[in-house]
Parts: structure tokens; sequence; C-alpha cells
């Protein structure tokens, strides 16, 4: 009876395909696919103050951050100190010393090939580390002829409202994120996705260099003009980068609804220094609810102002959908005797004793999307308080520069970056797992199993 039965099923499944061979679901403008990855990962949502999985229990993800992979910021590229504090000031920098345009994308497509790969995610889980937030710059997500236009821009500068124009163009016709499986920065992702997985660890999705820069802090987002995210608007009057901002999580919510292994959306990394929270909390208000129109339901992380710790104005009750948030605090360099002094701002909360109370006012999850970058005795106190509270967190970075031993977890040996041209192919070795040096006494004081 039961061969029957399979047989009957197997007729009537080829007879399925044969009538209706084009079906699928989940059909949108950025033709992605309905494909469901092969994981056995569990959903993580909200529960009160808790992240939990599929089966209600907490789970509390201890990550580190992959800085200067997809975005170089300057003081990772040479510890001494450099003119050079940008992404595009080293873009310009290559330029000048000679190299072509289509030269310096061949270098920066293999710095993106070599300086993370699976053996990196391997050595990282070792650790005992069990999540991954992965810093986006928003460009990776541009066709190669699209981000020629920003390079363009990066020669000269008087070729900035082309590339406005261009993008107010490729969003009015429809071909801005079109396409997602032919654009580098998902291709990154699902390699990325699939190492980690392998690992058992979630992914972070961090959108660090946000479209024009969300604050004037150029370092940490390859800003080309300080505050243009918020002040930024094109020849229609609209808020252009804000725009392209919304149809890049449009697309990547499209994309990644149904992944597991995405343990939340970072909308936009640290705003700083906008003149009020009100423009911060209007666009974040229309990301999130632009994603939960497309029945998404991954947790969303909230960054308030200040580097990612202000939250006047943004607190859960004022978004359209409070559901399934969780919010982000910051920690560099505080005085340890500092987190248990409550800071008068309850809603500045980088503070322990301010985060730990918004998290049981609001009843809303917290974790600490970023810290580190210090010596070993203030981390090693910093990484208890937040495993007494509870409260997950991510270290930044991973992987950077320097001769001697730093706060990141293995260094990248000399000559740096900055030095030029004809330093290029060394770089690009030294870059490489095998080439990096651990940082011995940082690892033991922060990974959970050294």
């Amino acid at each position: 009876m039961t061969k029957l039965s399979n047989l009957l099923f197997l007729l009537l499944s080829i007879c399925g395909i044969l009538l209706f061979p084009g079906c699928t679901s989940g059909n949108n403008s950025h033709n992605t696919t309905s494909h469901l990855p092969d994981s056995s990962m569990s959903k993580l949502s909200a529960d009160k103050t808790k992240v939990v999985n599929e089966q209600g229990e907490e789970v509390i993800l201890r990550a580190i951050g992959l800085g200067g992979w997809l975005l170089q910021e300057g003081y990772m590229l040479n510890p001494k100190g450099s003119k050079i504090g940008t992404q595009w000031q080293m873009k310009k920098a290559l330029y000048d010393q000679g190299l072509s345009m289509e030269e310096v994308e061949a270098f920066y497509q293999e710095w993106r090939d070599k300086f993370i790969t699976k053996k990196d995610i391997d050595n990282i889980a070792s650790l005992g580390f069990n999540a991954i937030r992965i810093p986006m710059h928003y460009e990776l997500f541009l066709t190669s002829t699209q981000r020629s236009m920003r390079n363009k821009a990066i020669i000269d500068t008087t070729q900035l409202n082309n590339y406005i124009n261009g993008l107010s163009k490729w969003l009015d016709e429809g071909s801005l994120f079109a396409h997602p499986g032919e654009l580098e920065g998902i291709q990154i992702l699902d390699k990325l996705l699939g190492w980690c997985e392998a690992n058992g660890m979630y992914v972070i999705l961090d959108l660090h260099a946000a479209p024009g820069g969300q604050g004037t802090d150029a370092n940490i987002a390859d800003i080309l003009v300080k505050n243009d995210l918020w002040n930024r608007k094109d020849e229609q009057g609209r808020h252009i980068y804000q725009e392209v901002t919304v149809e890049l999580w449009k697309m990547l919510s499209g994309k990644y609804i149904d992944d597991n292994r995405i343990a939340w959306y970072d909308l936009i990394n640290e705003p700083n220094n906008v003149p009020s929270n009100g423009p911060i909390h209007a666009l974040f208000d229309r990301l999130i609810t632009t994603i939960r129109e497309m029945e998404d339901s991954h947790l969303i992380m909230v960054e308030g102002n200040g580097w990612g710790n202000n939250y006047d104005l943004m607190e859960p009750s004022t978004f359209a959908h409070p559901e399934n948030l969780i919010y982000n605090a910051h920690r560099y360099w505080i005085p340890a005797e500092e987190d248990t002094i409550l800071d008068p701002n309850p809603n500045q909360i980088n503070r322990i004793v301010n985060l730990t109370a918004f998290r049981d006012r609001h009843q809303v999850p917290v974790w600490v999307g970023e810290t580190g970058e210090n010596n070993n005795a203030w981390l090693k106190q910093n990484i208890e308080k937040m495993e007494e509270a509870n409260i997950g967190w991510c270290h930044w970075t991973y992987k950077r520069f320097d001769k001697n031993e730093n706060a990141a977890l293995r260094r990248i040996q000399p000559p740096y970056l900055t030095e030029g041209i004809s330093v290029m192919q060394k770089v690009l070795k030294n870059i490489q797992f095998s080439n990096t040096i651990p940082n011995t006494k940082t690892i033991q004081t922060v990974a959970p199993t050294p």
C-alpha cells in the first residue's frame, strides 16, 4: 500500500510540474528567488526583553565585526596615522599615483576576495563566537557601471551632481538593485552565509556605509559630503539618498525574507552629529514599515544618534511597527566607574545601567553592536558586565593593520596600503588568513572559549 501511495504521489507531482512549470511564490520587482536555504538554523525573534529561537529558548549572540573587509577605515589601514581617513581617499591616492579606474577596481576586487575567506570564519567559530556582523558598503550593491559614476566623482568632485542625477534616473527607471544575483554585494553575502551556516553561526546585516553618509564622521561611512543622507535632494526635490536606502533594504528583504541564518537587519550604522533625531526616526520608521509590509518578520535593529546610542524620540512606541525590534548601543572607552552612574538622559544608553534600564522599561531586547578598541583590562571588565546583564555583544574588530598586538583578534603586518602603489601586492599577500598574526592576549581576553 505504501509503495502504491508513493507512486501515486510521484505521478501527481510530475503532472503538477508539467501543468505549472513556472509556478513560484514571493514574486516582486527585484526578481528575487523563492528558494529557501537548506538550513537547520532557527529564526530569531523578540520575546519582551529577550531574543529567542523558534523553540522559545533565549539566544545570546557573541559576535565579531568584520571591519575593513567591504569598507576600509583609515585608522585600520595605518595605525601610525595618515592623511587618508576614508576609502574614497585611499582610492583617490591610488588614482593620483597613476592607476586607472579599472586597475583600482581590480585591486579592490582582489582585496575583497582575500581579506575574509572561509578560513577566517572557521577560525572565528573555533574561538566560540556564534555570530558575524558584516559591515556593508552600499556601493557594492550597485552595478559596476553605476559604481563607476561614483568613482568619477571621487576623481573629480565636479562630477558629483552627475552621480546624483544617475541615482535618480536609475531609481525612476527601476534599474537600481533590479537583479540581486548579479550584484557583488549579494554574491559576497551568500558566500558568507554559507560559511557561517557550516559553523552554526548567525549573520547580522549591517549597512555600515549608508548612501550619502549617515553623519559627519566620514571615516566610518566613506562619506563624500557630510550628512548627505539627511540633506541631499535631487532635481525632483527628493532626499535621494534616503530613497536609495529604502530601495536597498526592500531588495535585501525580498532576497532574504525566509533566510533564518540572518539574525537581524542593522538598518543604518551609527547615525552621528545629526542636528536632531526627527529625521533619523522618520527614515527608520519608513524602513521598518517597508520591511514589514513585505511580510518580513526578521528582527530589526534600531540605531540612534550619537554613534548609535541616543534614542530621544525613537522609543519603540514611536514606531508604526514596534514589534520585533532590538535596540543597539556602542561601547568604547567608557570609564569603568561610570557604568553604575545613571546618565541624566534615560534615552542615552551606552552605559550599562542605562542600557539595562531602557531594556526593562520598554520591554525590548538590547545588544551591544560594537565594543572593543581598548586595552585588555578594560575589555575584560566590559565583557564581564555585559555577560552579567545577559546582554549579547559584538567585538570590533576581527583584523587590522599593526606591527604590534592590538585590540583586534588578528593583525596584518606592514607595509601599510597608505604607503602607495609600490606596496599593493605585498598588502594583498599579508591580508590573507595564513599570513596574519593572532593577537594572543586579546583573544584570551575576548573569545568566549579561547
